[in-house]
């Protein structure tokens, strides 16, 4: 009798925390807590370079107020990550789900090599203390392995490309003014440093395809910041009158053509499209700068002499 005491002791506390773990994970998977993606990882950077990347917090269940609270544990790279809502935020009830955004700012005298830890993730109902109750803590973790390297990258993608109807170009007194050409495509920046195309070449025929009509180069413009995706702009001016025509464009890296395609082109009268902004004296051919320069220089030689010859009448006059 004496012996079976603490068998039956033991059997009974053995039976009572199978319990509470059933109910605390009943719990646990009825207030469920997920993050995606769940890691931040570029084998990549290079000094003074920067790189984010979003991660979505999620919960099954918004019946309540929330705290998360984030710790950073990546031993030598600590400094470089930051959260854009800080260490500690309040989820609010009814909001199921939260984007966060994950700085890393390389600093400039940086080791080259790996940085490998991680982001613990928790979130702590904030009503459970002031009703007495007990509170359930659950946590996400997000893996962070990092590589800075000493070599440079220059890599991009092109993804979308579009021309946007535009008006044709127009005369004020002698000058004409070209109509805008704004082609835009979708630039994902696949390596560590700024990039842009080399250059980008625009071929403009008939509706048919047939019959060259125009033949635009731009060789600048805007850059791209690493690890990132952007819409950029460049714009050509063209004296097509008001037409619909055929664009044929090649995109370049280097010497090498990347992509290539055909869109269509419509270029509409003046004064149909509202906002529309054609181009200024930067569109202007050389002629026509020209012809302005002079006018201008011209105007104010005429204006140097009237003052020149009106302050001597005035000074002769005030001698008599």
């Amino acid at each position: 009798m004496i012996k079976s005491m603490p068998l039956e002791k033991n059997t009974n506390q053995f039976l009572v925390g199978l319990c509470l773990v059933f109910l605390m994970s009943a719990q646990i998977a009825e207030a469920g807590f997920g993050i995606s993606p769940p890691y931040v990882q570029n084998d990549s950077l290079v000094r003074n370079s920067y790189y984010e990347q979003s991660i979505w917090l999620g919960r099954s269940e918004a019946d309540e107020e929330v705290r998360v609270e984030i710790e950073k544990s990546v031993p030598g790279a600590n400094d470089w990550i930051t959260i854009d809502k800080g260490s500690s935020f309040v989820l609010p009830k009814g909001k199921k789900q939260v984007p966060i955004i994950i700085g890393v700012r390389v600093p400039g005298d940086a080791e080259v090599g790996s940085y490998k830890g991680n982001i613990k993730v928790r979130v702590i109902p904030t009503g459970a203390k002031s009703q007495g109750q007990v509170s359930i803590v659950l946590g996400a973790q997000i893996d962070v392995d990092l590589d800075v390297l000493d070599k440079v990258i220059y890599d991009f993608k092109v993804w979308k490309v579009n021309i946007p109807d535009l008006e044709e170009g127009h005369k004020l007194l002698w000058l004409f003014f070209p109509g805008r050409i704004s082609f835009t495509t979708e630039i994902e920046n696949l390596g560590n440093i700024e990039v842009a195309p080399t250059k980008i070449v625009l071929e403009i025929y008939d509706t048919r395809g047939e019959g060259l009509l125009e033949t635009l180069e731009a060789t600048e413009m805007e850059k791209v910041p690493p690890f990132s995706t952007e819409r950029i702009t460049v714009n050509f001016p063209t004296r097509l009158p008001a037409g619909a025509y055929t664009a044929n464009f090649q995109i370049f890296k280097g010497e090498e053509v990347i992509k290539k395609g055909r869109l269509p082109l419509s270029v509409l009268p003046y004064g149909t499209l509202p906002d529309y902004k054609g181009y200024g004296f930067a569109g202007l051919n050389f002629f026509d700068k020209a012809s302005v320069v002079l006018v201008g220089l011209g105007a104010v030689l005429i204006t140097g002499l009237s003052g020149y010859w009106i302050y001597r009448y005035w000074k002769k006059r005030r001698k008599t």
